[in-house]
């Protein structure tokens, strides 16, 4: 099969939805599958996708611009009708911000839509997403929640397959002398060391997870990991480390393109979401380099920290419960040296990236052999 891909920008700053993507083509690619690459901004992980890609192609416009309606629409056109399609041929868009371009590439073709329900739906989908959206011919959400919430906004069911995110085993396993991480990274050998890895924002918990981490001074050091999109947020945060007495617990790490250099330095990692979080890849990241996990009970979480692993689930924004966790964990090499292994093994087990490549593939075909 010939499939179309859509991302916006291919970067490992862009967060977890971008590194989720390159993993699925890159296995479509080793299955045989023919794949074109269409992007709006070069991003660090472009260079991956032309080793195994057959084309790759930056475009003008995924969407029609308001302001500029004629100009834009006749540049997303154009640009999509210099697309070359080979049958069987399928047009894959990574978000629902793209699903307008997927339909008109769709369209323009005569081959079916799919797109990735990786994020739950905005308060308002808008006209051109919501066109897009609806004439997919299949959708695949990352998470029995995901799929819920847009089922809420009307999208049929049965139109919605379900496919958790997977994780490379052989590139996320546990790392070797835990010190020597540390020291790599300028962190302190003599602590437990727990670690937050994504994307810097008001949503992830981060400002709860620091209050949980005053609680426990000076029992535990902090390393944060990521990078925000809003310039002002990494001030917020300094500036509550400050006002909370941690500048000697807490070391912010800024953007780290290989984050299993961080898990292989950490006793514990957190993942203290307020928002809905879809799936939550760094949890299995974490997991599968043999480090155990702490997540909200929102979202998608659950259904990744399930069986003997709920019990690290603590409700969002409860500093105290969070605290509280962190401090039964955070000494687990000690009073229970088998855990990390067992966090690997769920990982490995109900995470792998063979599973995943199943799904996606199995909802790709389900689309394209569909009458």
């Amino acid at each position: 099969m010939h499939i179309i891909v859509l991302e916006n920008e291919p970067s490992t700053q862009r967060g977890g939805q971008e590194l989720s993507l390159l993993d699925v083509c890159r296995g479509l690619a080793q299955r045989g599958h023919r794949l074109t690459l269409l992007y709006r901004s070069p991003g660090d992980l472009l260079a991956e996708y032309q080793t195994f890609c057959h084309s790759a192609m930056l475009l003008r416009q995924y969407r029609i611009e308001m302001r500029q309606p004629l100009t834009s629409s006749w540049q997303l056109v154009n640009d999509l009708r210099r697309v070359a399609v080979e049958p069987p041929g399928l047009v894959y868009s990574n978000q629902y911000h793209d699903s307008f371009a997927g339909l008109v590439l769709s369209q323009l073709k005569g081959v079916p839509f799919v797109c990735h329900l990786r994020l739950p739906p905005p308060p308002a989908l808008g006209w051109q997403w919501s066109l897009g959206m609806k004439r997919a011919r299949r959708l695949i959400a990352v998470s029995q929640q995901t799929r819920e919430e847009w089922v809420k906004r009307g999208f049929a069911a049965e139109q919605i397959d379900v496919v958790y995110n997977g994780i490379d085993s052989e590139r996320f396993m546990p790392a070797g002398e835990v010190a020597e991480m540390r020291s790599h990274l300028n962190l302190p050998p003599d602590k437990p060391l727990v670690c937050y890895v994504g994307r810097l924002d008001p949503t992830k918990g981060l400002e709860t997870l620091l209050r949980a981490v005053q609680r426990i001074a000076p029992t535990v050091h902090l390393a944060i990991a990521g990078k925000s999109r809003r310039p002002d947020y990494l001030t917020v945060l300094k500036t509550l480390v400050r006002d909370l007495g941690l500048e000697q617990q807490v070391t912010f790490l800024g953007h780290v393109s290989q984050p299993q250099q961080v898990y292989g330095a950490s006793d514990l990692m957190v993942l203290p979401s307020e928002w809905p979080e879809p799936f939550g890849r760094s949890l299995i990241e974490a997991m599968a380099c043999g480090i155990p996990v702490i997540g909200s009970r929102i979202g998608g979480i659950p259904e990744v920290l399930t069986g003997p692993l709920a019990e690290n689930l603590v409700e969002a924004g409860n500093a105290a419960a969070l605290a509280q966790r962190i401090q039964q964990l955070a000494q687990w090499r000690h009073h229970d040296p088998g855990l990390g292994q067992r966090c690997r093994d769920y990982a490995v087990s109900q995470f792998s990236l063979v599973r995943t490549l199943d799904g996606v593939e199995s909802s790709l075909v389900k689309a394209a052999t569909h009458n």
